[in-house]
């Protein structure tokens, strides 16, 4: 049994559904609203008759959804008035969300990924890029809930690495070694089964937690899971589970970016083999660079020049050849910073 709340308000979704924008490529179909930004996300689990199930609960966008926090105040994403929001599609097919006001700036791009071996698409990376745009150092967070659905077909509604089928509440945090959470249901691509990835490419979150989805909604953003609790909340919402991924506040300077991807895909093993290529760890070179357009800042270009040597110091312990991402984040900052350095 799904939400009540959300029940009453069927002709407002269906409304909504009216104002999405398509994007397909391989067995994955991503549905934006034009309006919030909100998406919903489609596996084709029958090619010869162009099927599609959902991986996230579809009959109302708002339920998923990214939390931003900006010192200590929580901005709902699709929601907080004191954001402007456009929709794109650029040439290369990706899907483009902004949301702008005037202390911070967050680009959401969707991008469909393949997993090693996968003849095509099955999945989705969502990196959100959050550009401190206000003249002060900000402390910032994001924490992007996810209504989940093809779990709540079975009694245990997920199944980690770590500690298996979860029935519960649950929060993995600190030096979890999980790197995916699944929905509990079929993994061998004969039905749709969301497969959320902890680890490369997505950015590893700080806390994941497992819980009852208006449990999670209804706080702004800090839970503490409850492992009595089964995924049901009497009488609101029953049998309805949801996780939300957490990236903690952390120092954000005037003019720099914080970046955060999350990676949701069908449940196969292949995103396991390119963790295991990639040595299971975050990429090297994680620079916070001022943006092209931030005022002039000596210390903020010294720490991003730290930055650069730090990540280049890494690179050279690490005792591999840099990847191509990583070298292009290097040039990239590298260029920016030359630039400005021309303008003091």
């Amino acid at each position: 049994m799904r939400k009540l709340t959300i029940l009453a308000l069927a002709s407002v979704a269906l409304a909504a559904s009216a104002f999405g924008l398509e994007a397909k490529d391989g067995r994955v179909k991503l549905v934006v609203d034009d309006r919030t930004g909100r998406f919903s996300l489609y596996y084709l689990v029958d090619v010869t008759r162009n099927r599609y199930e959902p991986l996230l609960y579809d009959q109302e966008t708002r339920t998923t959804y990214a939390t931003l926090m900006v010192d200590d105040r929580a901005y709902r994403l699709g929601d907080a008035p004191e954001f402007r929001i456009a929709v794109s599609r650029d040439a290369a097919g990706k899907v483009r969300v902004e949301y702008r006001s005037s202390f911070c700036v967050v680009r959401q791009v969707f991008s469909f990924v393949s997993s090693p071996g996968a003849p095509m698409a099955d999945g989705v990376t969502i990196e959100y890029s959050i550009e401190n745009v206000s003249k002060a150092e900000s402390s910032i967070g994001l924490r992007v809930l996810l209504d989940t659905y093809v779990g709540e077909k079975s009694a245990a509604h997920f199944v980690a690495q770590s500690a298996g089928p979860l029935a519960s509440e649950r929060a993995l945090s600190g030096d979890y070694a999980d790197i995916w959470m699944r929905g509990l249901g079929s993994a061998d691509g004969s039905a749709a089964n969301l497969q959320v990835l902890l680890s490369a490419p997505a950015t590893r979150p700080d806390t994941l937690l497992a819980a009852n989805w208006k449990r999670l909604n209804d706080s702004s953003w800090s839970f503490e899971a409850n492992p009595s609790r089964n995924f049901t909340l009497l009488p609101y919402s029953i049998n309805d589970s949801a996780l939300a991924l957490y990236y903690d506040p952390a120092p954000v300077r005037p003019g720099s970016t914080r970046s955060v991807v999350v990676g949701l895909s069908q449940a196969v093993d292949g995103y396991d083999a390119y963790v295991a290529a990639k040595g299971d760890k975050p990429p090297v070179v994680a620079i916070a660079a001022p943006s092209a357009t931030a005022p002039l800042d000596e210390m903020a270009d010294l720490i991003a020049v730290r930055a650069v040597l730090e990540a280049i110091d890494a690179l050279l312990a690490a005792g591999q050849a840099p990847g191509t991402d990583e070298l292009e984040a290097l040039e990239t900052t590298l260029r920016r910073l030359e630039a400005r350095k021309g303008q003091y």
